[in-house]
């Protein structure tokens, strides 16, 4: 996973990254079962724990949905410390009915990489355990759109994947040059990922591949050799039924904790521009040649260019939207479409003061605009810098509660304060283990969560904390 986005996502993937993940429950510990479903008619409560399947032992959710693709089979389970089995029947296309508190039985598996760029390496100590843990697993690829770098499966789960066919998965591979590649995973050896990715594509499983561009280091001619090779592995390019389906350039994110680490340049605006400008050569020859622009800068660059992200088509399917590619251009999207319901609305009087990082700033600001059209609704908007971190870190997700109580502190706007849920885990605890609450302590503000993306907000959140007048 990119270095900075790494982290961005332990604070809104709670079920990737939080404690529980630490926790080795020798099998799928049921939360809740589907009413109705093939779980609940077996008998399946919450607590109990699916260890096989026909005899097969499940690892994952991957596993059992594996193993349990027949319309019967057979479960063992341990219910209070009692082996039992039962015969399941589900029928065609029907979902099992489980909720798990989490969807791998053994432990995760992490990664014994020292990239050059990991901005878990750049973070400082007394924060919350699990911002530590650093992941390596090929299904949370699969599950969630994690990056791996492959370089910490075994020849047994590689086989596995192939075997059961998880795809499509996301690939970290910063260059394709395997000793270039080795020095910036730390790895002391070249990495060689071509064949790995040839072997997954005669496989039938498509790759998403991930570049974390460092300047000086994986970009120029090294760039252009990953993009060249990866792009060969397309499958307009091969005729294969699968294979690298796309290419995320995103910039690496550089904290003020970077010490005794191998130095990284930052990213400039001119440097930005000139990448968006050597992407946009590339994407025409693509799409002509494989119907597809393959490589997509990330978010971040538009910003750093001080350039307007592009229209909804450039973006394709969103096939790396997980990286940050399209996030900008759909929350515009949703926003011009949910705005329409209020185009006549009046509420009663009412302040908002929107929370957000330098960097997403500027797509908010034209958010707020658009809301104080409605009638009796003022919105403001209150980037803070990220101080715990540095000033180089500027997305809404890293942003802890110090750094917040400092810019409140700081500012003359009042009326309710809006904090996306990106911030926080579980609704509550800021990335410094500080709370919602805490934060409403020390200011006396009022102060709400909301959704982070622009359909949620406009459809749920906005109608149930501001009063409408009626027409």
């Amino acid at each position: 996973m990119s270095a900075e986005r790494s982290v961005e996502c332990a604070v809104c993937q709670n079920t990737c990254m939080s404690e529980l993940v630490m926790a080795k429950n020798q099998g799928l510990v049921v939360k809740s079962v589907e009413p109705g479903s093939p779980a609940e008619r077996a008998g399946f409560q919450a607590e109990d724990v699916v260890r096989s399947v026909n005899g097969r032992r499940v690892d994952d959710i991957v596993d059992l949905r594996y193993h349990s693709s027949e319309e019967t089979f057979e479960v063992e389970f341990v219910r209070q410390g009692v082996y039992q089995s039962v015969q399941m029947e589900r029928g065609w296309g029907e979902d099992l009915g489980f909720s798990f508190t989490f969807e791998l039985a053994d432990q995760i598996h992490t990664c014994d990489n020292k990239c050059v760029f990991c901005f878990i390496h750049q973070m400082p100590k007394g924060m919350r355990k699990s911002l530590y843990l650093m992941d390596d697993d090929f299904r949370l690829s699969f599950l969630h759109g994690n990056y791996v770098t492959l370089t910490n499966m075994s020849e047994e789960e590689f086989e596995r994947t192939k075997a059961q066919g998880i795809s499509p998965l996301y690939v970290s591979v910063h260059a394709t040059d395997p000793r270039l590649r080795g020095f910036m995973l730390g790895r002391g050896a070249p990495e060689p990922i071509l064949p790995r990715l040839e072997e997954l594509a005669e496989a039938d499983i498509d790759v998403h591949a991930q570049v974390v561009l460092c300047p000086g280091l994986n970009d120029g001619k090294a760039l252009e050799r990953t993009i060249e090779d990866l792009a060969a592995l397309h499958p307009k390019a091969t005729g294969r039924r699968a294979g690298v389906l796309s290419t995320a350039i995103v910039p690496v994110g550089l904290s003020k904790y970077r010490h005794n680490l191998y130095p990284l340049k930052r990213i400039s605006p001119e440097y930005a521009a000139g990448l968006l400008d050597d992407m946009a050569a590339l994407h025409e020859s693509y799409l002509a040649s494989l119907g597809t622009r393959f490589a997509f800068p990330s978010d971040e660059w538009f910003y750093y260019a001080d350039k307007p992200v592009p229209p909804r088509a450039w973006y394709e399917d969103f096939p790396q939207f997980e990286d940050g590619i399209g996030t900008f251009r759909l929350f515009h999207d949703q926003a011009a479409r949910g705005l329409r319901r209020y185009r006549d609305a009046r509420v009663k009087p009412t302040k908002l003061t929107l929370v957000t990082g330098v960097l997403p700033s500027r797509v908010l600001t034209k958010f707020a605009q658009d809301l104080s059209r409605i009638d009796g609704l003022t919105v403001d908007v209150l980037p803070v810098v990220n101080d715990f971190f540095g000033n180089g870190i500027t997305v809404a997700g890293l942003i802890t509660y110090h750094d917040l109580l400092r810019a409140l502190n700081c500012t003359k706007q009042y009326g309710t304060i809006v904090i996306p849920d990106i911030m926080l885990k579980d609704g509550a605890l800021f990335l410094d283990n500080s709370t919602v609450d805490d934060l409403r302590d020390a200011t006396g503000l009022d102060i709400r969560v909301s959704p982070s993306r622009a359909k949620d907000f406009l459809s749920g959140w906005l109608p149930q904390n501001v009063d409408f007048v009626a027409a």
